[in-house]
């Protein structure tokens, strides 16, 4: 069978499907719909056991582990998080056997959205067919606003229609940016008021400037969040997220952040300004600038270091 977000939610899972196989982005929905079927198959006493793919150098080992029989009748659900851009060959194989003649095991695998031609592949034929396929894409429309207000009720945040548009607006519907905005708001214990500013620059000015590294512009707009009291541990949130991205760019790393696709050129540019080393300096650093923001700020000047610090990052 195959499912998207909205047909899973409402799907009676069974620990009878033998494989379930994630498709898609964003990674965070994708992360998401994996917590559901672990936290179901766990209720059934299944040994969660995961694996991170990229190459097929693990192949024998997870092929040992479907085969083994355990002496106490033990059941076991093996995550195969496959970070490779495509499934290695040999792991592509053990799939597709595995599926048609299963044991008492169960399989979740993961991996991101593939070109159209995938899915006239034997191999997603195969899983549809024998397994369950839930196609991951970015959520839209009343699906994202009521997967907002579920997040909302989740963290404790009151909420109104108002404040869940102009989250979306302002993080351009991305699920993660808007599902990280919600944890920090979970954090103060506020309620949730993402209403438009009459503000000159935004933490968004501030993360243009990175990406075009325009330090006279970071600077400037730097100067202005600080004086209009905006909290500097988001600041650094934000600027270390970007970091990462512009990091996993020029070296894909095992847990990659998500970039939108329109957005993936803005960040391969921005890549091309930076090096590996500075970046790796800054991010090691950065992590010191937000304990001081929150808790040594009287005997620090945290906006102070924190200018130097990815002053430096751009200088370089």
């Amino acid at each position: 069978m195959i499912l998207d977000y909205v047909k899973f939610k409402k799907f009676p899972l069974t620990s009878e499907i033998p494989l379930f196989f994630i498709h898609g982005n964003p990674r965070n929905i994708s992360n998401e719909i994996e917590r559901d079927i672990v936290n179901f198959h766990k209720k059934f006493d299944y040994k969660l056991e995961n694996y991170v793919i990229d190459d097929d150098t693990q192949t024998e080992d997870i092929k040992n582990n479907l085969q083994e029989q355990s002496l106490f009748d033990e059941k076991k659900l093996l995550v195969l998080n496959i970070v490779s851009k495509s499934i290695p060959v040999n792991i592509k194989k053990l799939i597709d056997i595995w599926v048609t003649h299963h044991t008492q095991d169960r399989l979740i695998i993961k991996l991101d959205r593939q070109a159209a031609s995938f899915k006239k592949t034997n191999l997603y034929k195969n899983i549809s067919n024998n397994g369950c396929v839930v196609e991951i894409y970015e959520l839209k429309g009343q699906i994202l606003e009521q997967w907002i207000a579920n997040k909302c009720k989740m963290s404790g945040i009151g909420y109104e229609a108002d404040s869940i548009n102009n989250l979306i607006d302002s993080n351009f519907n991305n699920s993660l940016s808007i599902s990280q905005a919600i944890y920090l708001s979970g954090l103060s214990n506020d309620k949730m008021n993402f209403t438009s500013k009459d503000s000159k620059y935004t933490e968004y000015d501030l993360i243009d400037m990175l990406l075009n590294k325009d330090i006279a512009g970071f600077i400037k707009v730097s100067e202005h969040l600080r004086d209009a009291d905006t909290s500097l541990s988001y600041v650094i949130f934000l600027i270390n997220l970007e970091l990462e991205k512009i990091y996993s760019v020029i070296k894909p790393t095992l847990s990659q952040p998500y970039i939108p696709a329109f957005l993936k050129n803005k960040y391969t540019n921005a890549s091309k300004k930076y090096n590996l080393d500075g970046l790796l300096y800054t991010l090691k650093n950065i992590a010191g600038l937000d304990i001081n923001s929150k808790y040594m700020s009287r005997k620090a000047n945290p906006w102070t270091s924190f200018n130097s610090l990815l002053v430096n990052l751009m200088n370089s």
